[in-house]
């Protein structure tokens, strides 16, 4: 079962076995398919089979769920069926231009060439003395920067 039995039937956890009989009977009169007959009945059998399986689902169940209320009923009678598309309404015209326009630039974006690959450089200098030329401008850039 996916949901709580409470939840299910719709009461509280705190309500007598006589209850969820009677939650479950009212309930089976509204349902509208088989699918639904057999959730409340599996919710039932499970609320009144074992004592201890009652009181688990007593502990996931909130202490006093709100299954009706006012506003979400009005809610849902206001959407209840999808609104009639009007024949009347005039669609507005592809712009061909416009449409080209931004294909072509999400095709830019697509098909921008990857970076090079950096190149080998032939070193005339040894290490060492490259070295020394990194000291030297770290030096010379002090004179600039001060701070760093």
């Amino acid at each position: 079962m996916n949901r709580n039995p409470f939840e299910e039937l719709r009461l509280a956890p705190s309500v007598s076995e006589e209850e969820i009989v009677r939650q479950a009977g009212r309930l089976r009169q509204r349902a509208a398919d088989e699918a639904a007959l057999d959730a409340l009945r599996r919710a039932a059998q499970s609320l009144t089979a074992r004592t201890e399986d009652r009181q688990l689902f007593a502990l996931l169940t909130h202490d006093a769920p709100c299954y009706e209320h006012p506003a979400l009923e009005r809610f849902a009678s206001s959407f209840r069926r999808p609104v009639a598309p009007d024949p009347s309404a005039q669609r507005p015209a592809l712009d061909i231009k416009e449409f080209e326009r931004s294909l072509c630039v999400l095709a830019a974006k697509e098909l921008q060439p990857p970076p090079l690959p950096f190149e080998a450089v032939d070193a005339e200098e040894s290490p060492e003395e490259i070295e020394r030329q990194t000291a030297e401008a770290e030096w010379r850039n002090l004179l600039f920067n001060p701070g760093a």
